[in-house]
C-alpha cells in the first residue's frame, strides 16, 4: 500500500475547512468536498474513513488554531488596550475568513463536544488582568467575566446573526461589510472609559 502524501491530505483539509466554514456548507458530503478539491472521493476516504472523521479533523484544527491565536494575544506583554485592540483585529479577521466557524463551535458547545478540555489557564490570568484594569479605572467596574463576555459577544454577534441583521436593517452585502469594518472602533469605544 502506498504511503499517505501529507500535501494531498493538507489540500483535502484546507478544502474542507473552506467548504464548511467559509461557504457555510456544514453538512457538505465527501463528494461535495472531493468536487471542490478536484480529487476522487475514494481519495478522501483513503485519508479520512468517513465524512465525520474529516469534519472532526478540520474542526479540531480550527479549534486549536483559535485557542492558540487567543492565547498568543491575551498572554502577550502589551499594554491592556493594545492587547484588546489586537485581539479584536485577530478575531474579526478569523470571522471574516471563516464566517461559519463560530456557528459550528457554538453548536458543538451545545452538544458538549467543545468543552471536553479543562478551562484554559491563560483565561484565569486574563481575568486577573481585567480586574487590575478595572481597579485602575481603565474599564468599567463589574465582574471581569462580564467584560470578557462582552468582548467576545461584540465581535462574534454580527457574524452569527448576519442574515437576520441584514434583513432587519435592510442591508445588502456591501453595506453589511462596511458595518463590520466599523466594528473595531465601536467595540473599543464601548469597552473602554475615555
Amino acid at each position: 500500500m502506498a504511503s499517505k502524501d501529507k500535501k494531498t491530505e493538507q489540500h483535502i483539509i484546507d478544502t474542507a475547512m473552506h467548504v464548511f466554514f467559509t461557504e457555510g456548507r456544514l453538512h457538505a458530503t465527501t463528494q461535495d468536498i472531493a468536487d471542490t478539491a478536484r480529487v476522487n472521493r475514494t481519495l478522501i476516504h483513503y485519508y479520512f474513513k468517513s465524512r465525520d472523521q474529516l469534519f472532526d479533523t478540520v474542526f479540531e484544527r480550527a479549534r486549536l488554531e483559535s485557542i492558540r491565536e487567543t492565547q498568543s494575544v491575551l498572554c502577550a506583554a502589551l499594554p491592556f488596550r493594545n492587547k484588546i485592540e489586537q485581539f479584536v483585529e485577530i478575531l474579526l479577521l478569523r470571522l471574516q475568513t471563516y464566517p461559519f466557524l463560530e456557528i459550528s463551535m457554538t453548536a458543538s458547545i451545545q452538544e458538549g463536544i467543545y468543552l471536553k478540555d479543562k478551562p484554559e489557564v491563560f483565561m484565569q490570568q486574563f481575568i486577573t488582568e481585567v480586574q487590575q484594569e478595572m481597579d485602575k479605572g481603565t474599564i468599567q467596574r463589574s465582574n471581569p467575566v462580564h467584560f470578557i463576555m462582552n468582548l467576545f459577544s461584540l465581535v462574534v454577534y454580527p457574524f452569527i446573526v448576519k442574515p437576520l441583521n441584514q434583513h432587519l436593517f435592510g442591508l445588502n452585502e456591501q453595506e453589511y461589510e462596511n458595518i463590520v469594518k466599523e466594528r473595531k472602533t465601536v467595540i473599543l469605544n464601548t469597552l473602554f472609559n475615555n
